[in-house]
């Protein structure tokens, strides 16, 4: 089923007398449990492209549906309702707070939407160990590596069980032995809970042979990557 679909989508942002194409004419699909890596070079539109995506912008003509069903220009308050409950951020900075414990990152997401349960808290300690992080489900950031800050960062992002995850640039600050490590990780989650991932990143080293990697020149999608 498609996650997410991205209807001839164009987004336009003034600059000065004119427009900025940002995106321009883009149809895009991610299934349940499909890996897709988008590349391009710096200003292609990559980062809009996440943004339209994740309801953060509406697009200036197209559509957006998810789930198969249209939320383009859908009031703020929807939104944001959707963005919390299905669909999952990693931030190319995880940007924990340093006073929370790695748990406690993950059942405030669940405190924000009003879920204060003990399934809530077992939720948090769960994805904790699925990222390889339950021995230090009780440190705070300053005292986890930067790949397990990483780490806290993807297991917050679906803590709401979202069916669509959006991750920008998350290797970005990591060597490449972690950064291989956690594209190996949000691969084997989006498989094994059938969440729809987009990941927008520049590191091709740290892609397998058989993820689908789509490129992205001034705002349109382009032939497929070689690699």
């Amino acid at each position: 089923m498609k996650v997410l679909e991205l209807d001839h989508v164009s987004m336009e942002f003034p600059d000065g007398d004119g427009v900025v194409m940002a995106l321009d004419d883009v149809s895009f699909t991610v299934d349940g449990g499909e890996f897709v890596a988008v590349t391009g070079p710096s200003g292609s539109g990559k980062s809009t492209l996440l943004a339209v995506a994740g309801l953060l912008l509406t697009p200036t003509s197209g559509r957006v549906l998810l789930d198969g069903r249209e939320v383009t220009g859908k009031r703020r308050s929807t939104r944001t309702d959707l963005r919390r409950n299905r669909i999952g951020f990693v931030f190319q900075q995880p940007h924990l707070l340093g006073s929370l414990t790695a748990r406690e990152q993950l059942e405030m997401v669940a405190r924000l939407s009003g879920d204060r349960s003990a399934a809530a808290k077992k939720r948090a300690l769960s994805l904790l160990d699925e990222v390889g992080l339950s021995a230090v489900a009780d440190r705070r950031p300053a005292a986890l590596s930067g790949g397990q800050r990483q780490r806290v960062g993807i297991a917050r992002a679906l803590m709401n069980q979202p069916q669509l995850l959006l991750v920008d640039e998350p290797t970005s600050a990591l060597d490449h032995d972690r950064g291989l490590a956690i594209i190996d990780l949000l691969r084997g989650l989006t498989v094994e809970r059938g969440v729809g991932t987009v990941v927008v990143t520049h590191d091709l080293a740290t892609l397998g042979e058989h993820d689908e990697v789509v490129r992205i020149v001034d705002g349109r999608i382009s032939e497929p990557v070689a690699r």
